[in-house]
């Protein structure tokens, strides 16, 4: 029985052609990208649950506190915290402490093999007591035990040993002026889904005391409980414990699930870029509009065509069909084209895992074998569908007269075509909201792009880490620096330990120990503001002719306000907490406020203080006239002072780029997923059309003969259904409005909602509806009326 449905609902697809190609490509499209969408939220939700029992492991992180009360959410804590942890708290399985390299280049260099490297980490001998990472080579438990130990990583193994077993050979770094380090062990490559990556390991060293120092916050502190114990409690206890060492220190410790950290955390000094819960949320939202308008295509199409089974229905109950069995063969049908759907899924889905992360702005890890999830959720949700477009005519038409059915009578629902309406205004408002949204995305991105950052990031060219050694030469920073200066084409070199639109540090200042606040700041020579054209608006810039400046400051517009000076107040003497200690710096410039973060942020306190010959970033202002040359000659002015090292460089506009580029990646991704939503419903709207004109086929030819014209029979044709697009972009705007509006409510900096934008995304809906349904109606009209009337 079950072989004989399958057979009649393969004869029906083959039947109707047109509609069963409309409907299976429909359902394939949209299950292909809510299948992507799936692996990749999966994905993110995965990320550090390689590690044995991830929900024993929490991120120990605190609130650094202002003097007024005021609080910065920072990842970095005290090394003395994990010492006393392990010490005295007893639900405590392990600690680990661990010191990042913080964005510095390492010359690391075996045999003549030389490469910068950054993916550093410095470790105590507890690291993988803690964390789960996979070794290949060598014993977990010994790698760290000395003092010039390095762990790598496979893809870096063979980088600088080839094929050769690394176990017992050198790399040396240029750490003191250049250390040895044997390699001790080799780990597989690490999962992308790590919120934290390394390509080196090596133990930590220092001249200071890590485990009795409570003023140096340059760590992550990372501990396993026992299991069984409880988070609240070891989270209090690590309050406690904090407090019990510190009584004067304002900070707040808090603890932070591992699993969490990726999607929730969003702290100053992460260890690298996380997700973000909200646009997963928005990602899973697209996903169920992607399904969404699928079904509505499958269950219209499926509705509409129920009334031409009129009279297929009343021979088979005359025949002695019985009504379960009709309503199992629209089901057969339906699952028939569904189950045919997600194969063609499938492949459709394998195909485009390729180009996901140019869509999705991240690496997709996940396939269809790794998933726990997405064999269920696809088919489930496709097979509701499925149901749900059976169901209508399945009982509706089953439970018809044959009587009737035979007389020819309409098996219309009275509520059919109300029910095709609203799916087709919900189908074109989903649409064109996502066309809406891209728009106003694309224009706040433009107006960051094109906002005055409040100084000259184009043509300055950054060489990071010049600073001290290179190679096993020592290189002299400043004769460099005017060799650099000699070139055509170099304007100006400023020298800084920090760059713009990185993480820069930051310090507590105060004036006369009242107004407080909290400055990020770099270090800064005498060329660097005015090579990077930052606008002195009082004061002036620093001078070698005053030899005081070594205990200068300046300041941008938001600090001196935030400190209750004016630009009045040049000469002021202000409080820099140091560690622990307190000394006074004289204010001797005011800079215009700059962006050195997302515009989602307003302006921070930035000051510069004064520090000459021994800032690690050179940033060289190029002529434009003639970059490549001029790039080539400062190439040979450093392997001229430091052969051994290579030349890297990057200009200083990248490192802003970077803080809006998950604005690019949502506008992507938006823009992606409009266009398919559009392609979606004008083939659900193609196929309604089809329905539409094959039905009239006859009242067409009447009206032609009739005398009636191409035109008037096209608009009366697509009058319905132009008006329905015209509602749906209605409610579109509405939601539009109201969706986007919060969206720009998370910018400081923002651009205003452009009425402008739905007229134009309706506009483009609207023609490309009017292009789907011309085709067909034009088809229609042209036709010979003699052809249609020939049987009446």
């Amino acid at each position: 029985m079950l072989k004989n449905f399958v057979t009649l609902a393969i004869r029906q697809l083959l039947k109707n052609k047109i509609f069963s190609l409309v409907n299976i490509l429909g359902l394939t499209i949209g299950l292909s990208c809510f299948t992507i969408i799936v692996l990749h939220v999966e994905n993110e939700f995965s990320y550090d649950r390689f590690h044995k029992n991830p929900e024993d492991i929490y991120r120990v992180v605190k609130d650094f506190v202002n003097a007024d009360g005021t609080a910065i959410p920072d990842a970095m804590t005290p090394p003395a915290l994990s010492t006393a942890m392990r010490a005295e708290l007893p639900e405590v399985d392990q600690v680990t402490r661990f010191s990042p390299g913080g964005g510095r280049l390492y010359l690391l260099e075996h045999n003549d093999k030389r490469f910068y490297e950054t993916r550093l980490l410095r470790v105590d001998p507890y690291f993988f007591e803690v964390f789960d990472f996979s070794f290949a080579l060598g014993d977990k438990t010994k790698a760290l035990a000395d003092l010039h130990a390095i762990v790598l990583t496979e893809s870096v193994a063979r980088k600088y040993f080839g094929q050769d077993n690394p176990l017992g050979k050198i790399i040396r770094i240029n750490l003191n002026n250049g250390t040895d380090y044997t390699v001790t062990g080799v780990l597989h490559d690490l999962p992308s889904q790590s919120h934290f990556h390394f390509d080196f390991l090596i133990p930590f060293e220092s001249r200071r005391n890590p485990d009795t120092d409570w003023a140096w916050n340059g760590f992550y502190t990372y501990a396993r409980l026992k299991p069984g114990s409880d988070a609240r409690k070891f989270e209090s206890a690590t309050v406690s414990l904090f407090k019990k060492h510190q009584p004067d220190n304002p900070n707040r410790i808090y603890i932070q699930p591992l699993t969490n950290i990726h999607l929730r955390s969003d702290l100053k000094w992460e260890l690298g870029a996380n997700g973000n819960i909200d646009r997963i949320i928005v990602m899973m939202l697209i996903a169920v509009f992607i399904i969404l308008l699928a079904g509505i295509n499958y269950v219209n199409l499926s509705t509409a065509q129920s009334s031409r089974r009129a009279r297929e229905v009343g021979v088979r109950k005359v025949s002695g069909a019985l009504r379960h069995s009709l309503i199992f063969q629209f089901l057969c049908e339906s699952f028939v084209i569904v189950a045919t759907s997600i194969a063609c899924a499938v492949v459709a889905t394998e195909l485009l895992l390729p180009l996901a992360p140019s869509i999705l702005g991240s690496e997709l890890t996940y396939t269809f074998k790794d998933s726990h999830y997405v064999w269920i959720v696809v088919p489930g949700c496709a097979f509701i569908i499925a149901f749900g477009a059976g169901l209508y005519p399945a009982f509706y038409l089953s439970s018809f007269k044959p009587v009737l059915a035979l007389k020819g009578n309409s098996l219309q629902a009275p509520g059919g075509a109300s029910l095709r309406k609203t799916m087709v205004i919900c189908q074109f408002a989903i649409s064109t909201t996502l066309v809406i949204g891209s728009l106003t995305i694309t224009k706040q991105l433009e107006f960051m792009n094109h906002q005055n950052k409040g100084f000259n990031a184009e043509d300055v060219m950054t060489l990071p880490n010049v600073r001290g050694g290179i190679g096993r030469t020592v290189v002299d920073n400043d004769a460099m620096l005017h060799a650099m200066l000699r070139v055509a084409g170099v304007e100006r070199i400023g020298r800084a330990d920090g760059i713009l639109g990185s993480t820069n540090a930051v310090n507590g200042v105060s004036v006369r120990g009242q107004n407080h606040t909290v400055l990020n700041f770099i270090r800064a020579d005498y060329e660097y503001i005015p090579a990077m054209q930052m606008e002195i608006v009082a004061g002036r810039n620093f001078s070698n002719e005053f030899t005081s400046d070594s205990t200068a400051i300046i300041l941008n517009e938001t600090a001196v306000g935030q400190l209750g000076l004016t630009t009045n107040s040049i000469g002021q003497q202000i409080l820099w907490d140091d560690q622990g200690t307190t000394h006074e710096v004289t204010l001797v410039g005011i800079v215009k406020d700059f962006h050195f973060r997302s515009l989602r942020e307003t302006i921070k306190p930035f000051g510069f203080i004064l520090e000459v010959g021994n800032g690690s970033n050179f940033f060289v202002r190029i002529n434009a006239a003639d970059q490549k040359r001029t790039i080539t000659q400062l190439k040979d002015v450093w392997h001229r002072f430091g052969p051994e090292r290579p030349f890297e460089y990057f200009f200083q506009d990248e490192p802003l780029a970077q803080a809006h580029r998950e604005e690019g990646k949502f506008k992507k991704l938006v823009s992606a997923f409009a266009v398919i939503a559009i392609s979606i419903a004008c083939l659900g709207l193609f196929g309604l059309i089809s329905y539409l004109t094959e039905i009239k086929t006859k009242e067409i030819g009447i009206r032609k003969a009739m005398g009636a014209t191409v035109g008037q029979l096209i608009r009366l044709m697509s009058a319905d259904f132009l008006r329905l697009i015209v509602v749906a972009q209605v409610i579109a705007f509405a939601i539009s409005w109201y969706v986007m509006n919060q969206w720009l409510e998370t910018f400081a900096y923002r651009t205003d909602f452009d009425f402008r934008i739905p007229l134009v995304a309706g506009a483009s809906v609207l023609i490309a509806s009017i292009i789907t349904i011309g085709y067909q109606v034009i088809r229609a009209a042209l036709s010979n009326p003699v052809d249609s009337l020939r049987s009446e």
